[in-house]
């Protein structure tokens, strides 16, 4: 039989309980911390941009843009995506009187907003007057970038970037 009445030794908060439940505290803290640091290492390497060395170009770049503006040039994009995962990029380069810039060489990179591991150069063909087209193997869903440039013989650089959302 139990005895209802007798006392329950009763708890007493010492020291060491203090220290202990700071410790377990600062332990999860650091834990957590830990966890946060490795995967910001891991999603994002850092500064990919040179803001300093750009500041210091700044007048350079304003120049290039005003030349670009004056050609009036303008780049519309279309993707295809058939199934296996890959793409195809259609760019179309046009004058400012909407005219298709033909023969010119067209350079470009896809890649992941926040990583550089999905990069990848794309080479461009025309496939018709002002119509160029690269083939990209493998693209999955999500963000990606887009940079290209166009060059042709005896009008400055053409340049482009933009961010494409695919699903």
């Amino acid at each position: 039989m139990i005895d209802l009445a007798a006392p329950s030794k009763a708890f007493r908060l010492t020291g060491w309980h203090v220290l202990a439940m700071f410790a377990g505290l600062f332990g999860v803290m650091l834990a957590v911390n830990s966890l946060f640091v490795v995967l910001a290492l891991k999603t994002f390497s850092g500064e990919t941009d040179h803001a300093y060395i750009n500041g210091l170009k700044f007048n350079e770049t304003l120049a290039a843009n005003a030349r670009q503006a004056e050609l009036g040039w303008t780049m519309t994009l279309g993707l295809e995506r058939p199934t296996g995962g890959g793409a195809v990029l259609e760019a179309r380069l046009a004058d400012r009187n909407n005219q298709p810039l033909r023969g010119a060489r067209l350079q470009g990179m896809i890649g992941r907003t926040t990583d550089e591991k999905e990069d990848q150069s794309l080479r461009f063909t025309e496939t018709a007057p002002g119509i160029y087209r690269a083939v990209i193997h493998q693209i999955r869903p999500g963000r990606w970038k887009f940079k290209a440039s166009a060059q042709l013989d005896g009008a400055p650089q053409f340049s482009t970037e933009t961010t494409l959302s695919l699903r």
